[in-house]
């Protein structure tokens, strides 16, 4: 092992260290060291494991987002005067902190982080707040397709009083699920005289159909790997079965023209062409795997997966590559034959947030 293949390890590991912390076992140079030989099965030698370990260590020091991370961020939305006005500490006591999320458990964490702060700044709690509201607050970690927003808001909307503004508050968005969410909701929003705000601290652009920023995993075209090979024949026959008109399957050449992801197109290639065969073969490996379980990570779309790269202290979602969250080396077969770098709390169902 090279002097720079250990410190790619160790850096990995230090970014990540509090994930899940206390829940898992500690996350050490050894445990990344563990998942990423993985990829010898699949050709990717020494080398090609040294640019998975880069460009993974470039991703997460950059978008991972740790609880310090998440504590700053939601202590600054408290202080923020575009939403909170010119005097946060008086106005705050007029808005009231939303806990409508059905599904999952990251709004309820978040929301404990936002109480800790607003303690902090102001010696507030959440029932000192909100009684008469002028505001409301709907914090989540992130937002991808944009269908739990959209459902949340929709089965709370009744509740909401007349003339006051809605904030939506984010750690991530991606910008297809926004868009799609923003309308809807702003829609709905309007007959009741509401306004409605968006707010993030990451924004991750992923519009397959306008790619020339393109900010999550989508594979070039590769060949030659007969998981691959099945995983895309299916996903074509489906394709063919549908009326609507679809984007690439594939990354095309040249895409996107703006990265601010990877280093380099080269190691781009690299790094999805790794993930992809190895979520094919996961994908391979259930009897009767979830229709939106997809190489890239979970999508309702006709896609080799949603892609996404955002990972936060608490969990990681399974629109990331299943490379990187999927298998249990404490289960039974087919659990047990892939070991991930992020364990992964399963929700309850699948729901594509």
């Amino acid at each position: 092992m090279s002097n720079q293949h250990q410190i790619l390890l160790n850096s990995i590991a230090t970014t990540i260290a509090d994930y899940r912390q206390g829940e898992i076992p500690v996350i050490d140079p050894n445990h990344v060291e563990k998942w990423v030989r993985q990829f010898d099965k699949f050709g990717f030698d020494e080398n090609s494991q040294k640019v998975i370990l880069e460009q993974m260590d470039r991703i997460l020091k950059n978008y991972y987002i740790s609880r310090q991370v998440a504590q700053e961020f939601v202590t600054a939305v408290l202080t923020f005067q575009a939403i909170f006005g010119s005097n946060p500490a008086k106005t705050i006591k007029n808005a009231q902190f939303l806990r409508v999320q059905t599904k999952g458990n990251s709004q309820n964490d978040l929301l404990s982080l936002t109480e800790q702060s607003l303690q902090n700044l102001y010696g507030l709690n959440f029932d000192d707040c909100g009684k008469s509201p002028v505001i409301y607050i709907y914090l989540d970690d992130c937002l991808y397709s944009g269908n739990r927003v959209r459902r949340d808001i929709d089965s709370w909307l009744s509740n909401a009083v007349e003339g006051t503004t809605l904030h939506l508050i984010f750690l991530g968005i991606h910008t297809d699920g926004y868009d799609y969410s923003k309308k809807l909701i702003k829609q709905k929003a309007q007959a009741k005289n509401i306004i409605v705000e968006f707010w993030r601290l990451h924004e991750f652009h992923n519009n397959r159909w306008k790619p020339s920023r393109f900010d999550c995993f989508w594979t070039s075209e590769i060949s030659e790997d007969e998981s691959v090979d099945r995983f895309v024949q299916q996903v074509n026959e489906d394709r063919q079965n549908t009326n609507k008109s679809l984007p690439s399957l594939f990354r095309p050449n040249n895409v996107p023209i703006e990265d601010n992801i990877f280093s380099s197109p080269t190691d781009r290639k690299v790094i999805e062409s790794a993930f992809l065969k190895a979520g094919a073969y996961i994908v391979s490996l259930p009897k009767n795997p979830n229709s939106s379980m997809r190489p890239l990570g979970y999508d309702y779309l006709k896609s080799l997966g949603f892609g996404a790269i955002l990972v936060t202290y608490r969990n990681i979602a399974n629109n990331c590559p299943l490379a990187l969250w999927w298998g249990d080396p404490n289960k039974a077969y087919p659990l047990n034959a892939w070991y991930p770098l992020f364990p992964r709390i399963v929700n309850e169902h699948y729901s594509n947030p």
